[in-house]
């Protein structure tokens, strides 16, 4: 029997793949800060006795992450309220992301790990993203901090990988679908209440892969020869490209609710900046200050960017990058392509989102 270890196992993806490693019949050793059903609590982020779950270990998955909009991040979501920000600092996100990554990593290399799968995200390739991008695209510091650190994670990997460590890096694509906060329950929520935009008409060119995809990616390359993909960064996307009109639209059409309004990029960037102001704070009703109000109303009509904008945890460098990233690379060498479409990707978030109590309710539920 095969033995694996999962870190962030109570997360979104991490969590897909610990229940898919448990189906093929391996003993799993699921590791997170958080509790949860089989969970063992731990911290990768500082050495610890889960640095024993490691020894005789033939694969780990470190999935471990922070500042990813996950539904562990969700604050409040109601119509009329602004939205409270994520609590996650750039600090906290660097301590996890890319002390994190260090931490296991080294860990993993002392106890002899038989192979190493570390996910990433293509927000690491920033906002100038070419058409069908392949792994070769050069990957450097946007100024947006949760891509910078996402960057750093990925350099760490590969710092390892060049120095022996059996390490695969595979760079994962807009994931949504059952328990997907980011790309999935943020922007329903927000739908809901009347909140989401689209930013600049929502032409941005996303590349949404189904999270039952991005599972089987990592089993193909868990079961692939270590040599063949050992220093490799790999693209993990869906079989097609849409732009976040249609991506939002298809959300919209779920719920029931008008397609979010369009709203320009430069009026969402003020809305971050004044965000941002030291010591700017919100009235007692929850909205922000005039001052934001009146820079807003200067921008573009009918918009009231104190109840109107919000993006959740996604960012402009999200919803316009002006490409898309290529998954020829894995599919060359291990053989994995993705097979659910957007339409049955769509049908299956539905399906959960519904059942859930996510759809089709005045006020929707907040259930994981």
């Amino acid at each position: 029997m095969a033995r694996s270890v999962v870190t962030g196992a109570a997360g979104f993806l991490g969590g897909a793949v610990a229940q898919e490693l448990r189906q093929r019949g391996d003993e799993v050793v699921a590791l997170d800060v958080r509790r949860g059903p089989g969970i063992t609590q731990a911290d990768v982020t500082t050495a610890g006795d889960w640095e024993k779950a490691l020894d005789g270990a033939d694969l780990l998955v470190h999935a471990a992450a922070v500042g990813m909009g996950g539904v562990g991040e969700l604050t409040p979501v109601r119509a009329g309220r602004v939205t409270p920000p994520s609590r996650v600092t750039t600090a906290q996100m660097r301590k996890v992301l890319l002390g994190g990554t260090a931490t296991v990593l080294d860990a993993a290399q002392r106890a002899g790990v038989g192979r190493v799968i570390h996910l990433s995200c293509v927000s690491a390739l920033g906002g100038d993203t070419p058409m069908l991008a392949d792994e070769s695209a050069p990957v450097g510091l946007t100024g947006e901090p949760r891509a910078d650190a996402i960057a750093a994670a990925e350099q760490t990997a590969n710092a390892a990988a060049a120095h022996g460590a059996p390490v695969t890096v595979l760079r994962i694509a807009d994931a949504y679908g059952p328990r997907a906060g980011r790309w999935t329950l943020w922007p329903v929520l927000l739908m809901r209440a009347g909140r989401f935009v689209l930013v600049d008409g929502g032409g941005g060119r996303l590349s949404p892969v189904h999270v039952d995809d991005v599972v089987a990616a990592v089993t193909a390359v868990a079961a692939a020869p270590v040599d063949v993909v050992a220093g490799r960064v790999l693209h993990v996307t869906g079989p097609e490209a849409t732009t976040g009109a249609d991506f939002f639209g298809r959300y919209a059409a779920l719920a029931e609710v008008r397609p979010p309004r369009s709203v320009p990029a430069r009026l969402c960037e003020v809305v971050d900046a004044v965000d941002r102001l030291p010591g700017r704070s919100r009235s007692a009703s929850g909205r922000r200050p005039g001052l934001l109000r009146g820079l807003g109303a200067k921008l573009v009509v009918n918009v009231d960017p104190r109840v109107r904008v919000d993006l959740g945890p996604l960012t402009i460098q999200d919803l316009t990058r002006t490409g898309t990233v290529s998954g020829r690379r894995i599919a060359e060498l291990v053989g994995w392509e993705p097979r659910v479409d957007l339409d049955e990707g769509m049908r299956r978030t539905g399906a959960w989102l519904r059942d859930r109590g996510l759809l089709g309710v005045t006020e929707p539920a907040r259930r994981g």
